[in-house]
């Protein structure tokens, strides 16, 4: 940490200079993971082909032994797909969506988290993101930087939904993705190259080597983008100030591992990450540099199976928000968010055995430390500091057991306690540097248990019928506990005062699989959510002196509260059919009816749906295999109409879009040419309170090839 002088007539801030905090907190692993590259100069790549032991990965925790994903992709399905960033592989299932109708190519990072099957109220993330067993989320935010994860280099993609997502406790009450990465002893290189519109250009590659015993192994991966974007402000409403949502991103990650004696594995790894983004105005832009350490120790020898994780990650997170004026010639900052530091650290433990008889155990424990702040200059009067600390962990329990020739009972506990701390907002002057605020919340803590109960069973003619119950918490993030936002001229103001989600889910299905080429699902849920955490209006004219102090012209005022109960009811459709032939297809659909129901708060509330969840999502795929590798694939994705607010006063029009292209394989590279929205569809994300509308990409077209050798 260091205090920089502004200037003689500025108070002093105390700021993170961004290099060397980060650089500072990764030396010691970087000095180890140095050691393994030095260990690895000596390698050499197989001549032949060695048996690993297998290896059982803990990451899922699922009570059973066979999981029931929403949704999964292999690494061909991933490798076809040919998607820019994970979240437009994981858009094909209308069960995931971000909280706007955006990529995370193009959408601002705090927008990007993800609630599955519309459970989540707000932008915050009401799913947990694995990588390899370790959460991705933002450990400030709780959001999600997409393309921080580079499509090669993923072997799978899991969507589970909240009925095996109970062990992972907080973060995960509407469910898990699970991503595995490619594991580096399998060896090779993997080049991919991607070029289109609007102006864009990047490329990934990695290299994965072995020792000729398959003893050590190594991978190395670089990766980046650019675009220069589009412009998201209509033609009709732009102004000579908008500009294109242009985005830069860089990356690189390195990976060892190491078979040890007793069947044991340690695998550590090591990613840098760094974007920039333009929002649509000259000063309005954000940024981000990422840094993650992890170590994995597995060992899948004797009765029980098990996994160690422990890791550390860093986030410095800038963005600047601006005002405009009316006929958008003009901006002035309104909010300098100059500094956001988050760090998380975190271990886990746990162990399987699936050969206890009839039972398969499942047990572990975990425990993660955020903390993280923002520091900030509003407009040209105060400065601000405002954050706290967040621990938490707990201990996990499941087992599962056959019951007659075609059932099986799962059942899962947690126990789960949480404690805050540090919590404070400080403002000082910018002009003579008094001090204007300086509010410490109390210390706060609480325990949480959580509880599944499922049941499954096969019947005649390849039909399985599932139904399910549990309960899950989610805590608010940091973010949501003290750092204010602005978008244009609607202000959406923190609330320290919080408490925790709870939740309490429903599902029942039935699966039908008559043969191996078709494939039919239908499934219900319910959630009930108890101190639901939404962006609440505040129309009370004292209320907004006291928190705002005032509204800009054309604009609004929200702040983050919870409401007393919240619903979500719903049912998932989908169908399959896949002979192996010339012709393959998909169909996928979710209907969701979301609610507030009673809200003391804001009694406008009642009997509203959430923003941004649109009752209804289509997906529909199909393939048709040409020959000599040549594939034509087609897609089209609806959605209904959604409210952009939570007084549903904004209304987002309903949406289809379309997209088609061709894929081929030949030899060792698979060439994709694409076009996305084909019908230039014009899909608008986003409304705000003086009528000015933002739109997503238009037609987009471009070409990729990836090479494996």
């Amino acid at each position: 940490m260091q205090c920089r002088m502004r200037s003689a007539s500025h108070p002093p801030v105390l700021v993170s200079r961004r290099s060397g905090t980060i650089i500072g907190c990764v030396m010691p692993w970087v000095r180890t993971t140095g050691l393994l590259c030095a260990a690895a100069t000596r390698m050499v790549v197989a001549a032949e082909t060695t048996t690993l032991p297998e290896l059982m990965v803990l990451g899922s925790r699922t009570t059973s032994g066979e999981a029931r994903p929403v949704a999964t992709w292999d690494r061909d399905a991933i490798r076809n797909a040919s998607p820019r960033t994970i979240d437009e592989l994981l858009a094909r299932e209308p069960s995931f969506s971000l909280y706007r109708r955006q990529s995370a190519w193009f959408g601002n990072p705090t927008s990007a988290g993800v609630s599955l099957r519309d459970a989540g109220a707000s932008a915050a993330s009401r799913t947990v993101v694995l990588l390899d067993g370790i959460p991705q989320n933002d450990p400030f935010g709780g959001w999600m930087y997409w393309a921080r994860l580079d499509a090669a280099t993923i072997e799978s993609a899991t969507v589970l939904p909240p009925s095996q997502s109970l062990l992972w406790g907080n973060q995960s009450p509407a469910g898990v993705i699970q991503l595995v990465s490619r594991d580096p002893f399998e060896t090779g290189t993997t080049l991919r190259m991607t070029a289109g519109s609007p102006d864009h250009i990047g490329t990934s590659m990695t290299g994965r080597f072995a020792n000729a015993e398959k003893s050590r192994a190594l991978s190395v991966s670089l990766f980046g983008f650019e675009t220069g974007g589009f412009h998201a402000v209509h033609r009709s409403q732009r102004g000579s100030i908008d500009r294109p949502l242009d985005t830069a991103v860089q990356g690189a990650e390195l990976k060892g591992s190491s078979m040890l004696a007793n069947g044991m594995r340690v695998d550590p790894r090591l990613s840098w990450y760094r974007e920039e983004r333009g929002n649509g105005t000259p000063l309005a832009r954000n940024s981000t540099e990422a840094v993650d350490l992890s170590l994995r120790l597995t060992s899948d020898s004797g009765a029980w199976a098990w996994q160690w994780l422990a890791w550390h990650q860093h986030r410095a997170f800038e963005s600047t928000f601006t005002s405009v004026n009316a006929d958008r010639s003009e901006e002035t900052v309104a909010l300098d968010q100059y500094d956001v530091p988050g760090r998380g650290t975190g271990t886990s433990f746990g162990m399987r055995n699936e050969n206890a008889g009839l039972w398969t155990l499942t047990a572990g424990a975990d425990a993660r430390v955020l903390d993280g702040a923002t520091h900030e200059r509003v407009g040209t009067f105060r400065d601000r500091e405002a954050g706290g600390s967040q621990s938490f962990g707990g201990a996990f329990f499941g087992a599962d057991r056959p019951v007659g020739a075609a059932s099986r009972v799962e059942a899962g506990a947690r126990i789960d306690f949480w404690h805050w701390d540090d919590a404070r907002r400080i403002e000082a002057s910018l002009a003579d540097g008094s001090l204007l605020k300086n509010d410490r919340q109390p210390d706060r803590h609480g325990i949480e248990p959580s509880a599944s109960l499922g049941f499954t069973k096969a019947m005649a003619s390849g039909i399985e019928a599932h139904a399910s119950a549990g309960t899950s918490f989610r805590l608010p993030t940091l973010n949501e506990l003290h750092r204010p936002f602005r978008v244009r001229n609607d202000i959406v103001e923190a609330n320290p005062e919080l408490d925790p989600e709870r939740f309490l889910s429903l599902e029942a299905g039935i699966d039908w699989k008559p043969d191996d080429a078709l494939t039919i699902g239908i499934t219900g849920y319910h959630h009930r959510i108890h101190d639901a955490i939404a962006n609440l209006p505040v129309t009370d004219a004292a209320e907004i002196a006291e928190i705002f102090g005032s509204i800009p012209a054309g604009g609004s005022g929200s702040q983050r509260r919870n409401v007393d109960l919240a619903e979500v009811t719903g049912i998932e459709a989908k169908a399959a059919w896949d002979a192996g032939g010339a012709i393959a297809c998909s169909l996928a659909a979710l209907w969701s009816d979301t609610s507030f129901r009673r809200s003391a708060d804001q009694p406008l509330l009642e009997g509203k749906a959430f923003p941004q969840a649109p009752d209804l999502r289509i997906t529909a795929d199909g393939i048709v295999r040409l020959g000599r590798g040549i594939e034509w694939f087609a897609s089209s994705s609806f959605t209904s109409s959604q409210s952009d607010d939570a007084l549903a006063t904004r209304i987002l029009p309903d949406t289809t879009v379309v997209g088609t292209g061709l894929r081929w394989r030949r030899g060792a590279a698979t060439w994709q040419a694409r076009v996305d929205n084909l019908l230039d569809e014009d899909v608008v994300t986003g409304i705000g309170s003086d009528g000015l509308r933002t739109h997503a990409a238009p037609r987009t077209a471009w070409l990729g090839v990836e090479w494996e050798w």
